[in-house]
């Protein structure tokens, strides 16, 4: 079917090629060089002609139908001094790009002055602006360096700017802090939590290729959400391109763990599975569903009949694993119309699927001779997982520019589905005999569809000569994730005698050994902002008031059925059937067979719930943007947030958790030179519990063998957070950054290991963190004379963090649950002056992260640091319409391994002498080759 689609793809697009244009087009931004912001209404004019445009509400400017060669600028602003600009060079069919900075003009100044430079000297001039203006401690990302690297989605972006990394492949970590204690905005709208167990984002849903920039805010104005420590994470999307543009990539990839190896295909497959899409047939049989209120109180023979009108779908069968495949068609345009106004779109379309088999092992130790030399061992187990993913996602912005206004609507939707057969082997249990372990083997069939929408509708207003600025959103986001039909099967395996399948009676279901499993969340987030910008001067200096609030509301609604098969007329705990003589999964749960042998599904109460919740958050804010001279500036001011949240549970009283919070904030920037700051920060956040973290019901998790459960209790956490940052701008595109940091927590959430293979949350009672972090960008030109070291840049990026926790019952000098001590991210990145060749080689390496935090005799639970090594090659071709591209991902090979930390709780890092492996997870060498053509004019 996809190679049906890329062929009909191609056919069409192929038949739509865009026309070469003879002329070129001059696009970019014009801004303030001491503040950074964007000056609207200013003129650019090709010097000796009447060509030109004026800026719009972003300081984004057009100018169509240029001769191709040089040229000069002519930039004109009120109350500015105006620039010329030499060199500029226009290229037929392609869309040149253009940054420029003015300087106010002396208040002694009479007449016009006119300062001249260069294209080169202006675009350096540019970049620096850019990053020394920023009035916050942030770090972030480029439209032009993704599209460079070798990411393809925004998940692995991110784990390229300086403090953060990833985890799972998509949750970003910013100073090592877990998650839940990150603020997501995309476009500008709160972006709802893509996972029903935690407070996060999965960045991978979004294709790198449509970012136009990414801001990691690590410290605090008052117009950002309250809710974050780590930091905020603000995406945009692209919306008015420069050029009419249509783009079809298509990328193969193999994987060294999975391509053309043996892939298990299990059943059932439903008649949309290859658009991503669950069709309906692995939903609860009516049956159920009609009788779910009253279950209980069934008749033995209800229940038994209602077994049998579950589908028998345990089977599955071993199929070759194709290489993986993925289709993205991306085009757009805008329109010039009169008096400089602009219109245009972006739209998007992305298909992929791919195959992933993942390999590792399981161990289960004994606490109760924590640290001998011969641990005792409660488990093992070998596991394979194998999960096929098809996705479908879209991208749909329209924009329209006219005068000092903007209104843009921004849409993005993604849909993955994944069917994933989690394979156990090999499997022994010693709780019972350390000489006879049980033996079994098993598999976990699971069926998931997770989805989400953003729709943002957004506005900017620049009213009078005194550039009094509008700017309001209104959006709306979805999040979904629906699980049909988990089966769960235990097989036992004994020396010598035949296998045999193990059901309990109805007083104790075990849906974890033998068993179906159903759920569904469905989340709404409804939200609207409005900010005022007022600028006024004090001392002839410019200086600014801005005003706003917000209004969010989600509702979620979200259900579960455990349900155990057991033998229905049975008074003891253990029915065994052999599977000889015929029996085998094929047939053991066939109506026939429930019939025959008595079979019913119980419903686990413990495990099953359903559960609506509501959460209301109203936000205003007061801030303050001082210049006191040219070199010294504070951002200051407060923010209040009252939130309001409940959570009610099926046979359980409802629950109303409700806050108000004032959140100061302040933020200071010397500019020591035109290229140096420093930089000094306090602000104060918090962090809530999520509807999952609350909510008292279990849920097992097959692939870590644990039972999570929330709780009730949990209050939110209070951070104090201070920053210091030394910044320095050898040249354009350069930085040598120096940062300390220092957060007090109360009341952290932490996820906490209760034994017994149980997982829950609790507030510790306080923390402190201290931390640095380094930053080095640098172009490798000092290196002899040679063009390639011209053409190449080195960075590196490093994190240390050092924490405190004070538990009710000891206190300890570790990271907070889902932190890492240390960061480094480091690579080589080479472009050649043409732009035609370009090669990237990049290290990650995050220290020992505290997966879960040990609970009384529990132990604390570590993830092992990996060394993971990315390159990437690209190579423009047919003369620049089109671009291959190789990438090779996790060159090392490393496992994904958790140990139990046996040894000192203050030293953290592995120690193979005290600690033990538990698991450890291979997920293999990829390599992707990519080949996007343009159909139409070259960048």
């Amino acid at each position: 079917m996809l190679r049906k689609l890329l062929f009909i793809a191609v056919f069409v697009l192929s038949a739509s090629v865009v026309s070469a244009q003879k002329t070129g087009r001059l696009s970019g931004k014009i801004t303030d060089f001491k503040t950074g912001e964007t000056l609207i209404g200013a003129t650019i004019l090709v010097e000796g002609t009447t060509t030109g445009a004026m800026t719009n509400v972003d300081g984004q400017y057009l100018i169509t139908g240029l001769a191709p060669g040089k040229c000069s600028l002519l930039i004109r602003y009120m109350g500015y001094d105006t620039k010329s600009v030499s060199d500029v060079e226009i290229k037929a069919d392609a869309v040149a790009i253009f940054n420029a900075t003015l300087s106010p003009a002396s208040a002694k100044s009479i007449n016009e002055v006119i300062i001249r430079g260069s294209y080169k000297q202006e675009s350096v001039n540019s970049l620096y602006a850019a990053q020394k203006n920023n009035i916050q401690v942030t770090d972030g990302i480029s439209a032009d360096i993704i599209r460079r690297s070798p990411d393809r989605n925004t998940g692995e972006v991110l784990k390229r700017v300086s403090g953060t990394s990833i985890q799972d492949g998509k949750f970003v970590v910013v100073r090592g802090l877990s998650d839940r204690y990150n603020a997501n905005l995309l476009n500008n709208a709160i972006l709802p939590s893509s996972e029903p167990d935690r407070k996060a984002f999965a960045f991978d849903i979004i294709p790198s290729s449509l970012v136009d920039n990414i801001v990691i805010y690590k410290t605090a104005t008052p117009d950002l959400p309250g809710d974050f420590s780590g930091g905020t994470v603000k995406t945009t999307t692209k919306d008015l391109p420069e050029r009419k543009f249509l783009e079809l990539t298509v990328n193969v990839g193999y994987n060294s763990n999975t391509t053309f190896k043996n892939f298990v295909n299990p059943q059932p497959h439903g008649g949309l599975d290859f658009l991503g899409f669950d069709d309906g047939s692995r939903k609860l049989p009516d049956a159920y569903t009609n009788a779910k209120a009253n279950y209980s109180a069934l008749t033995d023979q209800q229940k038994i009949d209602i077994a049998s009108k579950f589908p028998n779908t345990f089977t599955y069968h071993n199929v070759n694993s194709l290489p993986n495949a993925g289709l993205q068609l991306t085009t757009g345009n805008s329109k010039t119309l009169a008096d400089n106004n602009r219109i245009g779109y972006i739209f998007s379309l992305n298909y992929r699927a791919s195959q992933q088999l993942t390999t590792g092992d399981r161990t289960e130790y004994n606490a109760a001779n924590t640290g001998t030399a011969n641990q005792l061992v409660n488990y093992s187990f070998d596991r394979n997982s194998y999960a096929a993913t098809k996705g479908l996602g879209g991208l749909l912005n329209l924009a329209y520019s006219y005068g000092r206004n903007k209104i843009a609507w921004r849409n993005l939707y993604n849909n993955d589905f994944t069917v994933k057969f989690e394979q156990t082997n090999n499997g022994l249990n010693f709780e019972s005999s350390q000489t006879n372990p049980l033996r079994y083997r098993g598999f976990s069939n699971e069926t998931s569809q997770n989805g989400l929408y953003s729709s943002v509708l957004e506005g900017t207003h620049t009213f009078s000569k005194r550039n009094i600025q509008f700017n309001w959103n209104a959006s709306y986001g979805l999040s979904y994730r629906n699980m049909p039909d988990q089966r769960i099967v235990t097989i036992y395996t004994p020396l010598n005698q035949p296998e045999y399948v193990d059901f309990s009676n109805e007083n104790s279901p075990k849906p974890n050994d033998l068993g179906r499993v159903y759920s569904s969340l469905h989340e709404n987030i409804y939200g609207v902002t409005a900010n005022l910008t007022y600028p006024f001067k004090w001392n002839n200096i410019g200086q600014q008031l801005k005003v706003g609030g917000l209004f969010s509301y989600r509702d979620r609604n979200f259900s579960t059925d455990a349900l155990g098969y057991v033998n229905q007329t049975s008074i003891n705990g253990s029915n065994p059937i052999a599977l000889n003589n015929g029996v085998n999964l094929g047939n053991i749960f066939s109506p026939s067979s429930i019939v025959q042998n008595n079979l019913a599904l119980a419903r686990l109460d413990l495990s099953s719930t359903d559960y609506d919740g509501t959460a209301n958050l109203n936000a205003g804010y007061l801030m303050l943007n001082n210049s006191f001279t040219d070199k010294l500036h504070l951002i200051w001011g407060a923010r209040a947030e009252h939130y309001n949240q409940t959570l009610a549970a099926k046979g359980k009283g409802e629950r109303d958790y409700n806050n108000t919070d004032i959140l100061p904030s302040a933020n200071l920037t010397y500019n020591l030179t035109a290229k140096t700051n420093l930089r000094l920060a306090y602000f104060s956040s918090l962090n809530r519990p999520e509807f999952r973290e609350l909510a008292d019901y279990r849920f097992f998790d097959y692939q870590t063998n644990y039972i999570i459960v929330g709780n009730p209790d949990l209050v939110r956490s209070k951070i104090a957070n201070a920053d210091f940052r030394f910044e320095f701008y050898p040249s354009g595109g350069e930085i040598i950054s120096v940062s300390a940091f220092y957060k007090k927590f109360t009341n952290p959430i932490e996820q906490v290991n209760q034994g017994n293979n149980i997982l829950s949350y609790a507030n510790a009672l306080s923390s402190t963190d201290y931390g640095a972090e380094m930053e080095i960008r640098k172009k490798l030109s000092f290196i002899g004379g040679q063009q390639f070291f011209r053409n190449l840049t080195f960075y590196v990026n490093a994190s240390y963090i050092d924490a405190k926790v004070v538990l009710p019952n000891r206190t300890i000098s570790t990271p907070l649950q889902g932190q890492s001590p240390y960061l480094i991210n480091s690579g080589l990145y080479y472009l050649t002056t043409d732009g035609n060749l370009s090669f990237n080689l990049l290290y990650n390496r995050i220290g020992q992260r505290l997966a879960f935090r040990g609970e009384g005799n529990a132990i604390d639970i570590y993830e092992r640091p990996r060394d993971v090594v990315d390159f990437q090659i690209s190579k423009t071709v047919l003369n620049k319409h089109a671009e291959l591209k190789l990438t090779l991902s996790d060159l090392f090979h490393q496992a994904y391994a958790y140990y139990y930390n046996y040894g000192s709780l203050d030293k953290t890092a592995f120690n193979s002498k005290e600690d033990k492996i538990i698991q450890q997870r291979y997920m293999g060498t990829g390599a992707v080759i990519s080949f996007k053509y343009n159909f139409g004019t070259t960048k």
